[in-house]
């Protein structure tokens, strides 16, 4: 498992948002979110969810316990009108299991297609997880070889193109979609900083998962699925 992440250079460096990647014993666990709220106070409690994530996700076996131990962690230290969405996952060898606290769903490409995870449903966000009235399950997602999971902290976000047409993000990560991830994930990036509606609402981090399963010596051992996380950071 090679993990990488990607950021946009026309982002702050004072920022909120937060992403980690993390080989456990249950899988890669994944966790992108960010912190609605400003200033330094803000990036304190993106700095804690990412500690408390690092350290809690070894010991975890499921992603509704781990969300209610962040949950326990991040709700005491909010600051009034703070809440942090996180979008958690756990890549295994041909599944990904997802809780979604808030954030957008992940987008899976597929053959050139993009297709939405609509089943997905989306919690509370992580210090509000105790109010709404149904704890989190898990979503379980089926994966290919060559799948890809394009992640990012907030949305929804618009490019508009020839005519002055308007596109999602979905669309254009069709559009721009190639064999290598590294080169999908740098056209996405190049396409919203030239593109994008309202350029203060650029997610600052995008992060690709490439599913590579490869194919197995023959009669010897079985083939190994690899997750690639491409960024630049």
């Amino acid at each position: 498992m090679r993990t990488q992440s990607s950021r946009l250079p026309a982002a702050p460096r004072l920022r909120s948002d937060f992403h980690a990647v993390l080989p456990t014993s249950f899988g890669t666990r994944i966790l992108i979110g960010d912190v609605l709220g400003t200033g330094e106070p803000a990036r304190r409690t993106a700095d804690a969810a990412l500690g408390g994530f690092r350290r809690l996700a070894p010991g975890e076996p499921t992603l509704p316990g781990l969300a209610d131990r962040m949950h326990s962690l991040l709700a005491p230290m909010a600051e009034d009108g703070e809440f942090v969405t996180a979008l958690l996952l756990t890549l295994r060898e041909d599944t990904a299991e997802m809780v979604c606290c808030g954030g957008p769903p992940p987008l899976l490409i597929r053959e050139g297609r993009v297709l939405p995870v609509e089943a997905l449903p989306s919690y509370p966000p992580l210090t509000l997880l105790d109010a709404g009235g149904q704890w989190p399950e898990t979503t379980t997602v089926p994966l290919r070889h060559n799948d890809r999971l394009l992640l990012h902290p907030h949305g929804p976000i618009q490019t508009r193109h020839e005519q002055g047409h308007a596109d999602s993000l979905a669309e254009r990560a069709a559009a721009l979609c190639a064999d290598d991830p590294a080169k999908t994930l740098e056209s996405i990036q190049a396409d919203l900083l030239d593109h994008a509606v309202g350029a203060l609402r650029l997610p600052p981090t995008l992060l690709l998962a490439h599913l590579e399963r490869h194919a197995p010596r023959p009669e010897t051992e079985p083939a190994v699925a690899h997750w690639t996380v491409r960024p630049d950071e």
